[in-house]
């Protein structure tokens, strides 16, 4: 009965999660749990274990009279989360750099992306972008590092979805992505680094200028 209850919770945890990335939930968006208990026809228990997991990840937020939302986005969380993520890219870097694990599997999501982006299948890329990822976080071997970025890279991806909508940005995150990548294979670890910084600041002035009224972005704080 437990394990049971847990799969549901984890199912009502995923389907909350793609609700934000599909933009059903924005940042801000109010949570109400009889809504969604009667959305999913589950029970309030497993939904409530759901809800918890999100909370301490910070994906949700619980306000001082108990209500609940989406996180909200600011300048300030958005800059801050790419700092976060340089500096756990860096450790990223030599971890692969010092595995030396087959990078078959780059090599053939980097050949991919390069034929559906000349394709202009944008919806196709976009997939294989964030396989590219996962790839990277897997070649390294880390544990707590991946699990934090894992976390971070979920929200990225709500912010990036409106900025990856451009296909020049596209094309030059691609660019960028096989730079890191031809330095990570030629052993040319400080280039790599160098590369990946000026791609994480390229993807986070696109998020930062790619910003519509679905999303709402507060730009004082």
């Amino acid at each position: 009965m437990i394990k049971a209850r847990k799969n549901i919770s984890d199912h009502i945890y995923d389907i909350i999660k793609n609700d934000i990335i599909e933009g059903n939930l924005n940042f801000g968006s109010k949570i109400i749990e009889i809504d969604y208990s009667n959305k999913l026809n589950v029970s309030r228990t497993p939904l409530r274990e759901a809800i918890k997991k999100l909370e301490i990840e910070g994906i949700i937020e619980r306000l001082p009279n108990g209500r609940l939302k989406i996180m909200h986005m600011t300048v300030k969380r958005i800059e801050e989360m790419f700092k976060i993520r340089m500096a756990l890219e860096d450790i990223l870097l030599d971890a692969i750099a010092s595995s030396g694990k087959a990078q078959t599997d780059i090599e053939e999501n980097l050949s991919l992306t390069n034929l559906q982006l000349h394709a202009e299948n944008w919806d196709a890329s976009r997939r294989l972008f964030s396989e590219y990822n996962d790839l990277l976080y897997k070649s390294s071997g880390l544990e707590f590092t991946i699990k934090v970025l894992k976390n971070y890279d979920f929200i990225i991806s709500k912010l990036r979805k409106n900025s990856l909508k451009n296909p020049e940005r596209m094309k030059e995150a691609y660019s960028e992505h096989l730079e890191i990548f031809k330095n990570i294979k030629g052993k040319n670890l400080s280039e790599a680094k160098r590369i990946n910084k000026i791609h994480l600041i390229n993807a986070k002035n696109s998020i930062l200028t790619s910003f519509n009224d679905p999303i709402k972005l507060d730009k004082t704080k």
